[in-house]
């Protein structure tokens, strides 16, 4: 059974099924599981009793559950784990019973269902009554092969330059339609995307401001009307820092910090929600920092409590999310060579180089490397977490 399967199916459905029972079967069941008991096996004797006929074995007339849940509801795939039984009256043999099943509980998470199982005979009686408990097993997604469809589109907020441009490239290198959003870097993000076609991947380019939750929407639909799907999104928008002591920090630093950051994510993740249900499947992936691990960098409290909040964000999400079968994960980077720490004195980087135990600072593609990993099928079971891009300057 596939996951479309499983989520169609809703409390209240039903199924049924009818057999009638043969001496043959009676038989058969005596000889697989060595009940012979004269009850069933012996007219002579059953006539010296109450019963006056053979009666058919209890758990003979219960095993055609075991037929409805396999074959019908909820059918293939599926594991019965549990049954509480009642055995209401006996069946005859040529006695032609009704299966029915209806679903009273449904966990999507766990993908289990609860279901009322009763056997009723020819006549309308109850026989057998019950409630079984069913597991659907999930089957391995198998790796892609080559020539496998193409993959999903992905957005990337704040592509135009730094990490952003370079995941970009990363992840249309892996064979995803990008779409490169900017605010107001119209050129470069116009040349990326020249680049990335050029190579042969697939690419465009929408402007659109994080901080507004319209701007989002429209980004989200444009990458649906171009390429038909929209499976993940990278949130890696980022104003630049400013540093300033506490007591001279004006709250609209850091609301700006946040809005972009953690705002950006929240809007963009939402508008991007309903095209990833639809195709069953999605990565969410921010980009954060390790401002907001250990010990934080001094003067940049807008930047840390925005990576910081990023970071709850992202765990708040894969809890919700992944039922969905949409990945939540973060990627948290060490300084990294781009335009966005060239104004940092040239001392501070040499500091953060040293203190690395690779003794390097970061590139653009290193942080793309891992987002493009965590976009994989290789990375399918990987959620919720926050991978370290630092050198190993942090280690937990």
């Amino acid at each position: 059974m596939s996951s479309d399967s499983f989520e169609r199916i809703q409390v209240g459905d039903e199924a049924e099924l009818t057999h009638t029972i043969t001496a043959h079967d009676v038989d058969e069941f005596a000889r697989l599981t060595g009940d012979d008991n004269p009850l069933h096996m012996d007219s002579k004797f059953a006539q010296t009793t109450s019963l006056r006929q053979r009666v058919v074995h209890g758990m003979l007339t219960a095993s055609f559950i075991s037929t409805m849940i396999g074959t019908k509801l909820p059918g293939k795939g599926a594991l019965w784990y549990e049954q509480s039984l009642k055995f209401l009256r006996p069946v005859r043999i040529g006695q032609t019973i009704l299966v029915r099943a209806k679903v009273l509980h449904k966990s999507l998470a766990q993908r289990l269902l609860v279901l009322s199982t009763d056997v009723l005979d020819q006549d309308g009686n109850t026989v057998v009554s019950g409630e079984a408990k069913v597991k659907l097993m999930e089957p391995e997604r198998p790796l892609a092969p080559e020539g496998a469809p193409e993959k999903g589109a992905i957005i990337v907020t704040g592509a135009s330059r730094g990490i952003g441009a370079a995941t970009a490239r990363a992840l249309a290198t892996a064979g995803h339609p990008v779409t490169v959003n900017h605010r107001d870097s119209q050129a470069q993000a116009q040349a990326l995307v020249d680049e990335i076609v050029a190579a042969g991947g697939r690419a465009i380019v929408v402007q659109a401001d994080v901080r507004q939750r319209q701007d989002m929407e429209r980004l989200a639909t444009a990458t649906v009307e171009a390429f038909g799907s929209l499976f993940g999104v990278v949130n890696n928008a980022s104003p630049p820092i400013s540093t300033a002591l506490f007591h001279e920090t004006e709250w609209a630093t850091v609301l700006d910090q946040f809005e972009a950051q953690v705002g950006g994510a929240f809007h963009l993740s939402q508008a991007a929600l309903p095209f990833m249900l639809a195709g069953n499947s999605g990565c969410i992936i921010n980009i954060t920092s390790i401002a907001a691990e250990d010990v934080p960098p001094a003067q940049q409290c807008g930047y840390v409590v925005a990576k910081s909040a990023l970071n709850g964000l992202t765990r708040a999400l894969a809890v919700e999310l992944g039922p969905k079968n949409i990945r939540v994960n973060a990627v948290a980077a060490g300084m990294t060579h781009t335009d966005f720490i060239a104004g940092f004195p040239e001392k501070a980087k040499m500091v953060a180089k040293m203190q690395t135990p690779l003794r390097r600072l970061a590139q653009a593609g290193d942080i793309a490397e891992v987002v493009a990993f965590l976009a994989s099928d290789a990375a399918r079971h990987v959620h919720g977490q926050t991978i370290r891009v630092c050198g190993g300057s942090v280690m937990a």
